[in-house]
């Protein structure tokens, strides 16, 4: 196999390694490949992924959003508040924050566990698919976050109603650094140098 160095960008031909040794680069020594470290990697973002995995039916159950108005105080988690949005007839707003907020961040956190257990399972072309759908959908995906700020940022009336996050918020902030953690723990090179091996 023929890998450039990343620092020099010698391209050279690459052994295959027993377990604990390590490639360098002849004009400069920098390390090409660890023997180990595609499986470390995939073992780091699948650990990061389960422990998103673990703390994400919390995320989306605990309250993220309290409301006190006149006295009377509600809250709502991204379930409910998606379930009132569409009992309200809001079908096209309660949607979008479903998917934003409940598929594409499970979705993601799913692929990036099935990646990280290797290109055995998919194939190295499914798996780059996989791959470009998790990059796709970390863009959309816990969207929540952001409208709460906006919402507590906007709602400013004083003694009259006032806004807080609730305590979903911090596991969904968790659950979401995890999942960013898990996203760029995972190495995409490793799909197909896996395949090759």
């Amino acid at each position: 196999m023929l890998v450039a160095c990343p620092c020099c960008g010698l391209t050279q031909a690459l052994p295959e390694l027993a377990r604990g040794t390590r490639a360098c680069c002849r004009r400069c020594d920098t390390t090409l490949r660890s023997a180990t470290r595609l499986r470390r990697g995939n073992s780091r973002t699948a650990a990061v992924a389960c422990a998103a995995l673990i703390l994400y039916p919390l995320a989306v159950s605990l309250p993220i959003v309290q409301v006190a108005k006149l006295g009377h105080h509600s809250e709502a988690s991204i379930l409910e508040g998606t379930a009132r949005l569409l009992a309200d007839g809001h079908i096209g707003v309660g949607l979008i924050v479903f998917a934003c907020s409940v598929v594409l961040p499970l979705f993601k956190l799913l692929c990036l566990l099935v990646l990280s257990a290797g290109v055995d399972r998919l194939g190295s072309r499914r798996s780059a698919f996989t791959y470009r759908l998790v990059e796709w959908t970390g863009r959309w995906g816990m969207l929540d976050v952001l409208c709460v700020a906006i919402l507590v940022a906007a709602v400013k009336l004083g003694d009259v109603m006032s806004v807080s996050a609730g305590p979903g918020a911090l596991a969904f902030a968790a659950c979401v650094l995890l999942s960013l953690a898990a996203t760029a723990c995972f190495d995409p090179r490793a799909l197909w140098e896996e395949a090759a091996a």
